[in-house]
């Protein structure tokens, strides 16, 4: 990794060695708090006690990450990065895998976002969250398919039994993009009822990037560049996004039931480029889509005897996605209903059965089934078909407590079924020959299994160790996709013959822990057999608006490749495997010096590999260092927990894994790029607590990329056409009542 002398110097001077965890915001105190995480179906443990590696976002430091982006607000966490496009468009990427490998949970419950494309962000506000739970390393054994890198847990407000009516009025400001959010939190209880609910309105621009030098005025036929297309405002980067929650229980002396519905609603550009011919200038490219998400979940615990407890819960998601290849979201309309116009609404059930058992001997545990239902339905578009996912699992998971010892062991059976049907629907598919009636059904069984333990060396020292066997069966992109991905400008198909990916998973963590101080180094290692990739062929096909405007073209043309790219084509991307293995080492490290100073780190080094072919994975995040320290200014009147924060993420260059990287086209344009040089990126905050009679008002600032600079981080979907954000003043506020 390559660091500046300039920041080793300021790191050593100003004495900053920490970890990312969550910290005592109290300036009179000294201590590090502990954090209890719900990573267990059975018991409540500090991250430290569990064999995973568990980190969890809550309280003030929630607060000064929340964005409209998951990915960004999870990014620094070690191990964890972000994959954006953009301000709100963000995913997690977890150990260098992403998308449908990492799970994203609502309540512990699974969501369904159709995450076949790069650029697809999970359909949640962080705002509406009462915490977020990360944990690293395979998850298959409770989570099933899909938990492959780590699972991303969003966890909401508990309902308030026995508590008076109170909640939070919010609000948030972004100078780079004009970004607005206001929002609203409320709860209230008896002792056997309770109900809350939250509102988030998030509204943005175009984003800025620093304005550098560019490649305006480039075409298709210029000499190769890596200088940006765009600088200063992005256009077709703008956004708005709504969600709502409520939520309604009811507690007896039996158990207790509760009900919640949660609704999401984006409308959101993405930036693409277009060139008329070979001497034309590349100009910017609209593709609007509107997303909806709702999700409701009844969930229940009724007490048996002998401290038996069964738990039932149901969770049906309907999701919606529509799209356009030219158009931005604010006159998409125009094309709805034609093959420019995707339309895609997803209806999904997922019903679970646990029982939980007292203790057996030493092991107390959960056995459960687990059956889910999806259906995808095409309504207009060709990018992927109407299909159905039947799963079926079955499962175990048991845990011992011993003086020094937890153990933790589970085994899971999971069957899958995906079929896309032979319809009208489906018509386009099978015309071109993406699959047919030999190969439009595909069956999957798997075994998984886990086992971890933590050892306690003595008060301060343990030893944890994890072997997880993983899995993740195809998704109905992956096997069926046959068409122009318009937010990612590329014609990407589907391979029917997949085999699923098979995932084994190693990791060692040492951690101490005392009063002060809170360390945990963790080497892991995961081996998955038949990794599953979209790489460039090599190869292009035309895009339905050229055929649209070409009258000597019609849709049977799409099934034309060219070997070199003419004026009208995309480049074409096919589902294929091989066998990966993604190493690496995560060190986390967090002191509270005294009453007034403390500080953390966190540093990720990553290795991804192909080993069938001897190169590279691609999609791996860079080798990075992030560095915080934190000054807590004496309590002033109504003002406490104040914190002054100034942190620099290290990041190391990244060469693109050829073919086989997304985007990798741009290593070779006169536009943009797809390997990334190194970079530092300095951020400064603000956070403190204002006493206003019965009320709290909790503020914060902070200025992020504090020098304005100009990089590009390889996680960047929009590396080929510009820069990631210039400098922002983000301010926030909460009043709670």
């Amino acid at each position: 990794m390559k660091i500046k002398s300039l920041t080793l110097a300021i790191w050593a001077a100003s004495g900053v060695l920490s970890v990312h965890a969550q910290t005592d915001q109290s300036a009179s105190s000294t201590s590090l708090a502990p954090v209890t995480v719900s990573a267990s179906p059975i018991h409540e443990h500090e991250t430290f006690e569990v064999p995973s590696q568990i980190d969890v976002l809550s309280g003030q430091e929630k607060m000064q990450r929340d964005s409209g982006s998951l990915g960004e607000m999870l990014d620094g966490i070690p191990g964890v990065n972000n994959m954006s496009a953009g301000t709100q468009s963000g995913k997690p990427v977890i150990r260098g895998l992403t998308g449908n490998r990492v799970k994203v949970l609502s309540n512990g419950q699974t969501t369904d976002y159709q995450a076949y494309g790069t650029r697809h962000l999970p359909n949640v506000d962080p705002y509406l969250a009462e915490r977020v739970e990360v944990i690293r390393g395979p998850q298959s054994v409770l989570y099933g398919s899909e938990a492959m890198g780590g699972v991303v847990n969003v966890i909401q407000s508990d309902i308030p039994y026995g508590r008076d009516t109170h909640g939070e009025v919010a609000a948030e400001y972004n100078t780079n993009n004009r970004e607005t959010q206001v929002g609203a939190k409320v709860g209230a209880g008896s002792e056997k009822f309770g109900v809350t609910a939250g509102i988030s309105v998030r509204e943005a621009d175009n984003f800025r990037v620093p304005d550098v030098s560019s490649a305006e005025g480039a075409t298709p036929s210029s000499a190769v560049s890596d200088k940006p297309l765009f600088v200063g405002e992005v256009p077709f980067t703008n956004f708005e996004n709504r969600s709502a929650n409520i939520g309604v229980g009811y507690q007896d002396d039996w158990g207790q039931i509760e009900l919640r519905h949660t609704q999401w609603l984006s409308k959101q550009n993405y930036l693409g480029i277009e060139a008329e011919s070979a001497v034309s200038e590349y100009g910017p490219v609209a593709a609007g889509q509107k997303l909806q998400n709702d999700e409701t979940q009844l969930s229940a615990e009724f007490f048996l005897d002998g401290d038996w407890v069964l738990k039932p819960s149901w969770t049906h998601t309907r999701n919606s996605r529509e799209a356009t290849h030219d158009l931005p979201y604010e006159t998409m309309s125009e094309d709805e209903g034609t093959d420019h116009y995707l339309d895609l609404v997803v209806h999904r059930d997922d019903v679970k059965l646990a029982l939980e058992h007292p203790k057996l001997g030493d092991f107390e545990g959960e056995i459960g089934v687990e059956l889910s239902e999806k259906q995808q339905t095409l309504r207009s578009g060709h990018l992927t078909p109407s299909a159905d996912v039947s799963k079926r699992a079955i499962y175990l998971f048991e845990e011992a407590d011993y003086d020094r010892w937890l153990v933790q062991f589970g085994a899971r059976y999971d069957t899958h079924t995906v079929e896309a049907p032979i319809n009208d629907d489906n018509e386009h598919f099978e015309e071109l020959g993406f699959f047919d009636e030999t190969n439009n059904e595909r069956d999957f069984s798997v075994f998984s299994g886990s086992l971890g333990a933590t050892y306690r060396l003595n008060e301060e020292w343990s030893l944890a160790a994890n072997l997880a066997r993983g899995f993740r069966a195809p998704s109905i992109f992956e096997l069926y996709a046959g068409g122009e991905h318009g937010g990612v400008q590329a014609f990407q198909i589907g391979n029917p013959d997949l085999n699923e990916e098979i995932s084994l998973n190693t990791d060692l963590s040492l951690r101490w822990q005392t009063d002060k101080a809170q360390m945990v180094a963790t080497v892991y290692q995961n081996r998955i057999s038949d990794y599953i990739y979209l790489a460039n062929t090599g190869k292009y096909r035309y895009s339905e608006a050229a055929i649209e405007s070409n009258d000597a073209l019609d849709e049977e043309d799409l099934a034309t490749q060219f070997d070199t790219q003419v004026p009208g084509t995309l480049p074409e991307m096919q589902a294929q495997q091989t066998d990966a293995e993604i190493r690496g080492l995560e060190l986390s490290y967090a002191q509270r010096f005294n009453a007034r100073w403390s500080g953390d780190l966190a540093l990720e080094i990553i290795d991804g590999q192909d080993v069938s072919n001897d190169q590279e994975l691609p999609l791996i995040p860079a080798n990075n260092l992030t560095l915080n320290g934190h000054y807590h200014p004496v309590d002033q009147g109504n003002w406490h927990n104040q914190k002054v924060s100034l942190g620099v993420k290290l990041v190391a260059e990244n060469d693109a894994a050829g073919l086989y990287e997304p985007f990798s086209q741009f290593d070779n344009m006169p536009i943009g790029t797809a390997s990334t040089d190194a970079y530092a990126l300095w951020n400064l905050s603000y956070v403190a607590d204002v006493k206003l009679n019965q009320q709290t008002l909790r503020l914060g600032a902070a200025v992020e990329n504090l020098f304005d600079t100009a990089y590009v981080d390889f996680l960047n979907t929009y590396k080929g056409y510009t820069l990631n954000s210039g400098r922002n003043f983000k301010l926030t506020a909460r009043v709670d009542f």
